[in-house]
C-alpha cells in the first residue's frame, strides 16, 4: 500500500501533537502523586545497617509526600529476588526499590536473571556511597594491615577471610584486595553479613570484609580491630581507621553504592518529583548527620547521574568477574 506525502506529513504533525498532551497527562499525574501508600522493596534480611538507611529514606519520601511509606523486606539471591518483584511491578511509582551497585552491576554477572536491572529498573538516585572495611578479630595477632599482610604471607590460606556471600561485591573487593596485598587466605562465604559478622566476633574466622556503616559499632566498641577503609578519605564515623593508602596499601581504593530505583516505565514526572524530596530531605543537617554517623558518605544525585554510574559499574565489574573466573550460578 503506497502512502502519499501529503498523508505522511498529516500523520507525522498528528503524532508530534500528541506528545504535549503526553507531557501534560505526565505532569498532572506528578502533581497528584502519590494518593496512596508507597511500598520500598528491601532486598535483604531485615537488621541490617542498609536497613536503617531504607527506613530514614522512607520517612524522608513520607514526611514531604504525605503518604505512609512501607519498607518491605524481600530477602534472597543476593537481593535479585527483590529486584525481579520490582521489574514486574505496575510502573506507577507506588513499588520502588532499594537499589545497590551489588544487585544492579555485579549480580548480572553472577545470577543467570531473567532481568537486566540497570534496563528494566529507573534510577531516582544514589543515596550513599558504601566505604568497605577489612576488620579483625581482636585477639589476631597483627595490629595493623602491615601485620596483617606479613602474618598472611607467612602462613598462605591458613588465615580466613569472611564475607557476605560469593559474588557479593564485598567478595570482589575482597579478591582484589588480596590480590593487591599478594597474598592468600581462606575466603569463607556467607549467607550474608550479619552472620559472617556474628562468627568474627565469635572468634570463628579471623577477618572479614564488610561495608563500614555495618561495622562501626563493633570498631567502636573495641570488638573488632579495623586494618583500614576501601576509600580514598577516612570514614568521619570512623575517624582513627586509616585508608589503605595511609596503612601502607597505596592505590587500593573502591567503594560501592545503594541507590532507589523504580520499574522501567515510571513517568519522568514522578521520578523527578522523588528525586527532588529525596535530595532536599538528605540535604538537611539532620539527616546528614545521621547518616554519617550511621558510616555512610550521603550523595544524591540526578537520575541521568545515577543511571550513568549504574552503566559504568556494570561494565567494570563485569571485566573483574571474567578476570577471577566466577562462574554464574
Amino acid at each position: 500500500m503506497k502512502i502519499s506525502r501529503r498523508h505522511a506529513a498529516s500523520v507525522t504533525i498528528a503524532a508530534l501533537g500528541l506528545l504535549p498532551l503526553a507531557a501534560r497527562a505526565q505532569a498532572n499525574d506528578a502533581a497528584v502523586y502519590p494518593t496512596k501508600p508507597i511500598t520500598i522493596v528491601y532486598p535483604y534480611a531485615t537488621g541490617s545497617a542498609s536497613d536503617t538507611l531504607a527506613r530514614q529514606v522512607a520517612d524522608v519520601i513520607s514526611k514531604s509526600l504525605g503518604q505512609p511509606v512501607i519498607v518491605d523486606p524481600k530477602p534472597g539471591a543476593g537481593g535479585s529476588t527483590a529486584l525481579e518483584m520490582v521489574t514486574r511491578a505496575p510502573a506507577d511509582g507506588y513499588t520502588l526499590v532499594l537499589s545497590a551497585s551489588g544487585t544492579m552491576a555485579v549480580n548480572p554477572h553472577i545470577y543467570n536473571l531473567k532481568y537486566k536491572p540497570v534496563e528494566d529498573l529507573a534510577s531516582i538516585t544514589i543515596l550513599a556511597e558504601i566505604p568497605f572495611i577489612v576488620v579483625i578479630n581482636s585477639s589476631f595477632p597483627a595490629q595493623n594491615l602491615k601485620e596483617f599482610i606479613a602474618y598472611a604471607k607467612a602462613n598462605p590460606g591458613k588465615v580466613s577471610f569472611a564475607n557476605a556471600g560469593i559474588g557479593t561485591q564485598a567478595h570482589l573487593t575482597q579478591v582484589m584486595f588480596m590480590k593487591a596485598a599478594g597474598i592468600t587466605a581462606n575466603i569463607v562465604p556467607y549467607k550474608g553479613g550479619v552472620p559472617a559478622s556474628t562468627d568474627l566476633l565469635g572468634g570463628h574466622v579471623d577477618a572479614m570484609i564488610d561495608n563500614a556503616a555495618a561495622q562501626v559499632a563493633n570498631v567502636q566498641a573495641g570488638k573488632v580491630r579495623a586494618l583500614f577503609v576501601t576509600t580514598q578519605e577516612r570514614n568521619a564515623s570512623l575517624p582513627r581507621v586509616p585508608t589503605a593508602d595511609e596503612a601502607g596499601l597505596p592505590g587500593f581504593v573502591t567503594s560501592g553504592w545503594f541507590g532507589l530505583a523504580a520499574p522501567r516505565g515510571t513517568s519522568q514526572a514522578i521520578i523527578d518529583k522523588l528525586n527532588a524530596v529525596i535530595v532536599k530531605g538528605m540535604s538537611q543537617p539532620e539527616m546528614r548527620r545521621k547518616m554519617i554517623e550511621a558510616g555512610w558518605m550521603p550523595l544524591g544525585d540526578s537520575p541521568s547521574d545515577a543511571t550513568t554510574r549504574a552503566r559504568g559499574d556494570l561494565a567494570r565489574f563485569g571485566a573483574l568477574v571474567q578476570q577471577i573466573e566466577l562462574k554464574k550460578e
